[in-house]
């Protein structure tokens, strides 16, 4: 089948970065979409701001979509589900972003069989360059993964994953920006100290981070390949290294996924 129609539960941070993201990605996008939420004025309010369409509830979305993107809290599934069940089948695709809920889980919401997709992304998706781990259920065809794949390509880089790593997955694709967006807000901070004025700090940081990144991905090195490329003997880099690594900075890192993937865990 095609994926022509795409149905949205859940209007919160999520589920309204891939409506904003699709939007970017193709403006024409709008008349393909149409969202839904517990709080009717949610929807409503992510409506107007994006001219897609306010379904009149879960059951009327799910039987107009072709896929139903599932963007609600892991504990508010089954109430989400409750009135659109009925209305899968047909080929209906659904896709699920709800952290810890498993293929298997989701697909035992069903009587009868369907094609069932677990993702994890992260908010950059809303600018078309996120991070969208991808997992597949035991009901989808190859045409139909190829289209799904295809769909979500166009927020950013789609990885498929076997669904028992999502939750180290989950640490730093979902809560990676988190990390990195204190991290990015130290560096304005000690920009700030230096006597920098605040918006030169941000666009000094914002520009080194970007091309820090342009190095990494484009150019291909490694990060220790780059980190060596720019400390010279006893220059500035290796003295600000060197107080990074006293004060511990690589470990606090590498704890703070460790908490995340365990907190991930928790949530199955």
């Amino acid at each position: 089948m095609n994926i022509s129609n795409i149905g949205l539960i859940g209007c919160g941070n999520m589920g309204s970065a891939f409506v904003r993201g699709w939007l970017k990605a193709d403006p024409d996008m709008a008349a393909r979409i149409r969202v839904a939420d517990a709080y009717p004025e949610a929807a409503q309010r992510l409506a107007d701001d994006t001219g897609v369409a306010a379904a009149g509830g879960n059951g009327e979305l799910v039987e107009w979509a072709d896929l139903v993107l599932l963007a609600v809290k892991p504990y508010d599934i089954e109430a989400a589900m409750e009135e659109a069940i009925g209305f899968f089948g047909r080929g209906k695709i659904l896709a699920s972003v709800a952290a810890g809920r498993t293929i298997a889980f989701l697909e035992a919401l069903f009587p009868e069989d369907v094609p069932v997709f677990r993702l994890m992304p992260n908010v950059a998706v809303e600018v078309c360059s996120g991070t969208i781990c991808f997992a597949v259920g035991n009901n989808v065809d190859p045409e139909t993964e190829e289209q799904v794949y295809e769909l979500f390509n166009h927020l950013g880089r789609v990885i498929p994953l076997p669904e028992r790593l999502f939750a180290p997955a989950t640490a730093i694709a979902g809560s990676g920006p988190g990390f990195m967006a204190l991290i990015v807000d130290a560096f304005i901070d000690a920009c700030v100290m230096t006597g920098l004025p605040g918006g030169v700090a941000r666009e000094l940081t914002y520009s080194m981070l970007a091309g820090t990144a342009g190095m990494l991905v484009d150019a291909g090195l490694s990060p220790g390949e780059l980190r060596h490329r720019v400390t010279s003997p006893a220059g500035t880099t290796a003295a600000g290294i060197s107080q990074m690594e006293r004060d511990g900075v690589r470990s606090a890192v590498i704890d703070s996924v460790q908490v995340a993937v365990n907190r991930a865990n928790e949530l199955k």
